[in-house]
């Protein structure tokens, strides 16, 4: 199943980057999906191009309830995402989200791009859950979930931007 969000932020492309690269900042972005417990690791820079991997433990409740059984009360989740260096204004990365003992994971890529005084962020991607019969109905509830949780932690970016 296809998944795809878009946001404005109202700083440049350069803040945006340095937010993202910003240990902090990806310690907040666990909190923001109600982790239990997280690590949040940020190798490389901005100039030279980054990545972030947050491993958490997030509550089942995040996922409807007919497909629980197949997780327990918590998913442990790893999110890693790689950002290339910038091309002039603009970035590319990619993104990968897996639920550790699960079927299921997703995958895509995406952009900052500046738009008038901000930055355009682009979350493109695909959900796959490979369990025969109910698997379509899982993707769906994935990737709810997983738009869900970037709306989340795009606003805590925006909290945290207004702060700075």
């Amino acid at each position: 199943m296809d998944i795809s969000h878009s946001h404005v932020f109202a700083a440049a492309p350069d803040a945006i980057s340095a937010l993202l690269a910003d240990p902090s900042f990806a310690s907040a972005r666990s909190d923001a999906a109600g982790a239990a417990h997280a690590d949040a690791i940020v190798d490389g820079t901005p100039a030279t191009g980054f990545s972030v991997s947050i491993r958490q433990s997030v509550p089942a409740s995040s996922i409807p309830a007919e497909f629980r059984s197949f997780v327990g009360s918590q998913l442990n989740v790893r999110y890693t995402e790689v950002w290339d260096p910038a091309t002039g204004d603009a970035r590319t990365g990619t993104f990968a989200v897996e639920i550790v003992g699960t079927p299921g994971h997703a995958a895509g890529s995406l952009r900052l791009d500046p738009e008038g005084d901000g930055t355009r962020f682009t979350a493109d991607g695909t959900v796959s859950v490979r369990i025969p019969l109910v698997g379509p109905m899982i993707e769906k509830a994935v990737a709810s979930a997983v738009v869900k949780a970037l709306r989340e932690e795009l606003t805590v970016a925006d909290e945290w931007l207004s702060r700075r």
